[in-house]
């Protein structure tokens, strides 16, 4: 330093209080001056309350809308699909056992097995939990296995390895998660829902009558009880009709819910879950409204209602109504397998081929339109061959359901499916043989028969009888247009033998009386005759 620097101030500096002219300073330092005692500095505490702090005005800010609660994150369901899991390590069939249990994969059948990837070249699923001990290459060589039995499957791996070029090579196997342990079920099931966030892997099958009365109801609510509980196949029956649907009383089964109320929720998937019951074990059943209902449907909700069907069950069966709205277009055009129910009469020939001709137009998926022939040989009416129809339409129909209303009102009345109450009848073959054409699969199983159950107290109990025959009369013969219906001329009923046999005696003896008095009469000439000459 230089000596400048340690010189004195050439002024004195101003107390403080002229400079920020604190009122407050200046009045303490006046009492310290009349008392004329040493200054005592407070301590900090006392500082700090009695010097009061310093108040910034501060422009409010505007007030904001309150933003609303955001639900809690959750994983949605996988949908209904068959996994597989097998493990290498015992201390892994804990963890699989764990994993089966949780809620989020209810809708799926589990299958748990002991022998990692070997274990499921034997097992042919939708999706493949496996556990495995194996190396790198051994690894490899088994998917390479696995893959040719079941290409389209997905699969996850749970190993110990940890290594990038075996992730490489397991995703040029479309492997879809690789999970190295320790990990935890509640883990593992929130990646297999993400893989399955945006699947719908049901198959849609929509049955519509070709006219009203035909029994389109009826077929179907059969069909969907043999795809489940013959071919036991998780099935989901969507009664549509809210005007006059009646599956949950065909079943006898208590509702709660309806489609209509899933519809109007807020929360479909969530609704949906809840409205769902379950008449049979494999048979998933969402109702029409128990009252009478108007058909009016947004495009936008039945959208995402049947977006949502698709994922609780493998199959999906719509009872549609006899009715042309828009959302019942859009379900004929997006279903898997369209089966439309008509019988032979001209006014179900007439609707058939028009609904199948714009169904050809609109609809992009592989299989065709169906049809499905109901209440054959009525007695006493006039019908159009089959062979006829079949080359109006331009279609071989896939079934003929005969008129038998003693089976179906049996079956009716003690809410049973017609193979429950008759299984060796033809109905009932033929809905076998109708449910294999349309999903692919032969029926596995005879399924326990279930005892017909009263309605509910509030309803009356309701005994059937037979009717009394009317009186015959006499028919008209009827004539159309059209070769087919016109009922043939009424042939005379013959006579027995035995009739017949008397007539010809009769007929003998008149010809031999005849003939006796013809010769009696003409004797008299020829004796007169003779004589004269």
């Amino acid at each position: 330093m230089i000596a400048a620097d340690f010189e004195e101030a050439p002024f004195e500096p101003p107390p403080l209080d002229d400079i920020f002219g604190c009122e407050e300073c200046a009045k303490e330092e006046a009492v310290f001056e009349e008392e004329d005692a040493p200054f005592d500095p407070p301590e900090f505490e006392e500082t700090f309350i009695a010097v009061p702090p310093q108040i910034i005005a501060v422009a409010p800010e505007p007030k904001s809308e309150p933003k609303p609660e955001q639900p809690p994150h959750r994983d949605r369901p996988l949908p209904a699909i068959s996994i597989f899991a097998a493990y290498d390590r015992p201390e892994s069939q804990t963890l699989l056992q764990d994993l089966a249990r949780d809620p989020r994969l209810s809708r799926a059948e589990f299958q748990i097995a002991r022998g990692g990837i070997d274990a499921a070249l034997n097992h042919s699923a939708d999706l493949y939990v496996l556990e495995t001990t194996l190396e790198r290459a051994a690894m490899l060589d088994a998917l390479d296995r696995l893959r040719a039995v079941s290409p389209s499957a997905r699969i996850v791996i749970i190993s110990p390895v940890n290594d990038i070029a075996l992730l490489r090579d397991l995703a040029a196997r479309n492997v879809s998660d690789y999970i190295v342990p320790p990990a935890s079920a509640d883990k593992i099931a929130s990646s297999l829902c993400a893989l399955f966030a945006n699947s719908y892997p049901a198959s849609v099958i929509a049955v519509i009558g070709a006219r009203g009365g035909i029994g389109a109801s009826t077929i179907a609510q059969n069909l969907a009880w043999s795809i489940a509980e013959r071919q036991q196949q998780r099935t989901t029956l969507v009664d549509l009709d809210f005007s006059f649907g009646a599956a949950a009383a065909n079943f006898r089964h208590a509702q709660s819910a309806s489609t209509r109320d899933v519809l109007n929720s807020e929360n479909v998937e969530a609704s949906l879950v809840q409205s769902l019951s379950q008449p049979t074990p494999h048979l998933q059943l969402l109702p029409a409204p128990a009252k009478t209902d108007a058909l009016d449907v947004l495009d936008e909700a039945f959208d995402e209602l049947l977006s949502n069907l698709k994922r609780t069950a493998r199959y999906v069966v719509l009872d549609l109504p006899h009715a042309w709205e828009p959302w019942v277009r859009t379900a004929l055009r997006e279903a898997d397998e369209v089966v439309i129910v008509a019988g032979p009469d001209l006014a179900s020939l007439r609707n058939a081929d028009n609904m199948l001709k714009l169904l050809r137009s609109e609809r992009d998926k592989p299989s065709a339109p169906q049809v499905v022939l109901s209440m054959c040989g009525l007695p006493k009416r006039p019908e159009i061959p089959l062979k006829d129809f079949a080359q109006a339409l331009k279609t071989q129909p896939l079934a003929s359901f005969n008129f038998e209303p003693e089976l179906f009102a049996a079956a009716e009345a003690d809410g049973q499916m017609i193979f429950e109450v008759m299984p060796d009848s033809k109905a009932a073959l033929q809905l076998d043989t109708l449910a294999s054409l349309l999903t692919g699969q032969e029926p596995i199983a005879h399924p326990v028969m279930r005892t017909p159950e009263r309605p509910t107290e509030t309803q009356p109990v309701l005994e059937l009888v037979t009717p009394i025959p009317a009186p015959r009369r006499k028919l008209r013969v009827v004539r159309s247009g059209f070769v087919a219906l016109q009922e043939p001329t009424p042939m005379k009923r013959r006579s027995t033998g035995l009739i017949r046999a008397l007539a010809a005696v009769a007929a003998l003896v008149a010809v031999g009386v005849w003939y006796v008095g013809e010769k009696t009469a003409t004797a008299p000439q020829e004796a007169g005759s003779a004589f004269n000459a």
